[in-house]
């Protein structure tokens, strides 16, 4: 059987199939928005998935370029295979899209929770190859899986995930760095992800992790193995290789830019910071592209095929009427989406944000407070309106000083990613390790009483005291160590709220001490007063 005895020839055809499921055309339509939408701020904010871009576009051209080189009568053969799906309740289906009203919540409450965007993800690519089943059989479902799966790349990971593998990786680059360092006759000391030069010292952040470069790279190898029509078995070994690359391509990077920091200077690695991390990542795509041009000798490509007939004769002869009822799922779908934004909407009108800080650090002259910068690339990932950082020389301190700082954010996009940055998420890529679980206690700060965490720290030859307290619109935001769904220990209610559209503030100050010395364990409670200033009341509701 050819796709001419199978599709009507004039007016009719694709046109009248995508007609009559319309559901179904509109709700792949709308979920793969959804899905490109949800990842595109990551995508904006985080160089480490500025790559995202690209991905929707490749997968694009991926499921063009296989079906396009496909035979004539694949097409018949897949509609004759193809599973019908009509005896599905329609009203049963739309119980699924009530899943969209908590699933909304939760990605404008936390913003763009890893654990959020891959629940999205996932649906919709299972959706798609759900449809690809209906449509096509076996043989569509297996064509079409791994440009669906591929899109999986440019979706952040869990912060589950992606933190204990990134300070994982900071830790190993900076123990491998050090090393040949000093097989090069040039002493380092590590404190945790900071390597400690003569010069100063150079921070193994996330973009030195080698995090960037594996995420990059695996989708890099992917496309690559795609492009150049690779066997499953060889596309293994790109991907293999392309992860070997990234680790050694961050050492070489982090190693540079010690030794020019040791030779030439903090002025100088930092000028050629960037330029050093380019050099290493394009030739590091270079690497994967030439690696897979080695295993793709002897490889033919199949496409493009001139003898099958027009697009739409061949997606016609596909089984359209296999596809379920979905009029009722995307009327529920859309309910729901439209119920939650209604619902923010009222909210914010309602909201009265914080547009600045309660909280001032105390800095003038005799203060015994002493301001420190913060460095800019971690400036940059913080995003806050006020950064306030020093140093308070204390007597009573083990080693004779207090660390402190103070943030505040405004309403907006980086406000909700305010408390991404936790003791618990970020002080282990300095080496430290949290102690039990953080104690709640109260300071007197003016004629109030403010809630802070206490969080106890250590590593190797050290341990730390950390006071830690978070406001949004100058109320303590509760926080739950034991239940942490999306990276996210904050209490979480199933409906929507106005958290995300409030001001975050944040306070803390740490002393570091060795295990032989004794700390005060109320220190930093008596001398919050003596570093912050704070008016006493909240922004009126």
């Amino acid at each position: 059987m050819t796709i001419d005895q199978t599709i009507p020839k004039g007016g009719g055809g694709l046109g009248q199939r995508l007609t009559s499921n319309w559901a179904f055309t509109c709700l792949e339509a709308v979920l793969w928005v959804w899905s490109i939408a949800v990842c595109v701020p990551y995508w904006i904010r985080d160089d480490n998935y500025a790559y995202g871009w690209v991905v929707p576009f490749l997968m694009f051209f991926f499921l063009w370029r296989r079906l396009g080189a496909q035979d004539r009568e694949f097409w018949p053969e897949c509609a004759a295979t193809a599973k019908n799906a009509r005896t599905l309740n329609p009203w049963l289906l739309a119980l699924v899209g009530v899943a969209l009203f908590p699933t909304e919540v939760l990605r404008a409450e936390y913003h763009q929770s890893g654990a959020v965007l891959w629940g999205i993800n996932l649906a919709k690519v299972i959706f798609s190859m759900a449809g690809a089943w209906w449509l096509g059989g076996r043989r569509l479902w297996v064509l079409t899986l791994f440009p669906l799966v591929f899109f999986l790349t440019a979706v952040p990971w869990p912060n589950a995930i992606a933190h204990p593998l990134t300070q994982g990786l900071m830790m190993q680059v900076a123990t491998v760095v050090r090393e040949i360092m000093l097989w090069c006759n040039v002493p380092l000391e590590q404190n945790g992800g900071v390597l400690l030069t003569s010069n100063g010292p150079v921070g193994i952040v996330e973009a030195c992790s080698g995090i960037r470069s594996l995420q990059s790279g695996l989708m890099v190898s992917l496309a690559v193995g795609e492009l150049l029509w690779l066997s499953r078995g060889r596309r293994v070994g790109l991907v293999i290789a392309a992860i070997l690359m990234a680790l050694l391509s961050n050492l070489v990077r982090t190693f540079t830019l010690c030794w020019i920091m040791e030779h030439s200077g903090s002025v100088a690695m930092h000028h050629q910071h960037d330029m050093v991390g380019n050099i290493a990542m394009w030739t590091y795509y270079a690497l994967i592209f030439g690696v897979g041009k080695l295993l793709a000798i002897g490889v033919e490509d199949p496409w493009p095929r001139t003898d099958v007939g027009s697009w739409s004769e061949r997606v016609g002869a596909l089984a359209w009427a296999n596809v379920p009822n979905f009029r009722p799922l995307f009327a529920t779908t859309l309910a729901c989406f439209l119920g939650v934004h209604a619902w923010y909407w009222v909210l914010s009108w309602t909201a009265n944000p914080q547009t600045s800080p309660l909280f001032r650090a105390k800095l003038e002259e005799g203060s015994g407070n002493q301001a420190r910068p913060i460095d800019e690339t971690v400036a940059r990932q913080l995003g806050a309106d006020v950064n306030e950082s020093f140093r308070r020389t204390v007597s009573d301190a083990p080693l004779g000083f207090v660390d402190a700082y103070h943030l505040f954010w405004k309403p907006g996009p980086m406000s909700r990613l305010a408390l991404h940055h936790r003791p618990d998420a970020c002080m282990p890529g300095q080496g430290w390790k949290i102690v039990g679980t953080p104690e709640t206690i109260q300071v007197r700060m003016g004629k109030e009483n403010l809630d802070f965490l206490a969080f106890n720290f250590e590593r190797e030859g050290w341990k730390g005291l950390q006071l830690w307290g978070v406001w949004r619109d100058g109320r303590s935001v509760p926080f739950d160590f034991h239940k942490s769904f999306s990276g996210l220990p904050e209490v979480f209610k199933p409906w929507p709220s106005n958290r995300h559209l409030l001001g975050v503030e944040l306070v803390s100050c740490f002393v570091p001490y060795k295990p032989e010395q004794t700390l005060d364990p109320h220190l930093l409670e008596k001398i919050l007063p003596q570093m912050f200033d704070r008016k006493d009341s909240p922004p009126a509701k």
